[in-house]
């Protein structure tokens, strides 16, 4: 019923704007055993006054904990002209923050005397509640296609790295080498490689680059990557 009721008054009243269910158990239980005190005459003076005196406050389980300040008490010039005329200076993070409609109602809530406040909790707002939700599937929405953009960002870059990692072991060898078994390998100790001679710096190295060249083209590109 407590949650049902915050709910009620505004649809993003929810955790983590809202505490946790376990946290609010913790906070009820803590507050009957005061009441439970209270009522046995436990404590002093100064500490059942102070506990009758919350029974007239809002019962706050908001996360958000900031100070709101209305526009008539801060002489504001928007004073009476919008919708909101309350200010908060919030430091929270922006998923734990109070949202901005409800600001007013909190404030009357959280200093209102002996069962009394400017404002009253009443039915159901449809048309606002409905424009919430709508609002928060849209941002769920957003949350998902960036969740999913980002995969298959980190996942483009593992690939990118599983591909240098293939061409840095297929080059890790000397060319001349590659084609050689372990054991040719070993008999090198005995008798050294015969390396051919190989042209270089020649019209005829630099006519194969340009047809090497030509080629991969057909097959290779920054388009077709």
């Amino acid at each position: 019923p407590l949650l049902h009721q915050w709910t009620k008054a505004n649809a993003l009243f929810k955790p983590p704007v809202i505490n946790q269910c376990r946290t609010i158990e913790l906070k009820l239980t803590k507050l009957w055993h005061k009441a439970v005190e209270t009522s046995l005459g436990k404590g002093n003076l100064a500490r059942k006054n102070e506990f009758l005196h919350t029974l007239d406050t809002l019962f706050d389980i908001l996360t958000c904990k900031c100070s709101i300040q209305l526009c008539s008490e801060s002489n504001c010039s928007h004073s009476g002209k919008r919708e909101n005329n309350s200010h908060i200076d919030c430091g929270c993070p922006r998923e734990k923050k109070i949202p901005v409609l409800e600001l007013e109602f909190i404030k009357a809530q959280r200093t209102k005397a002996e069962g009394q406040g400017s404002m009253q909790m009443g039915s159901i707002d449809y048309s606002e509640t409905k424009k919430q939700i709508a609002n928060a599937k849209k941002r769920e929405q957003i949350r998902e296609r960036e969740q999913k953009k980002k995969m298959k960002s980190e996942e483009a870059i593992q690939r990118e790295e599983e591909l240098c990692q293939d061409v840095y072991h297929f080059f890790d060898k000397p060319p001349l080498t590659t084609s050689l078994t372990s054991q040719e390998l070993r008999n090198l100790k005995e008798t050294p490689m015969q390396v051919p001679k190989w042209p270089s710096h020649t019209q005829s190295v630099e006519r194969c680059v340009k047809m090497v060249t030509e080629a991969a083209g057909h097959v290779y590109s920054h388009k077709r990557r």
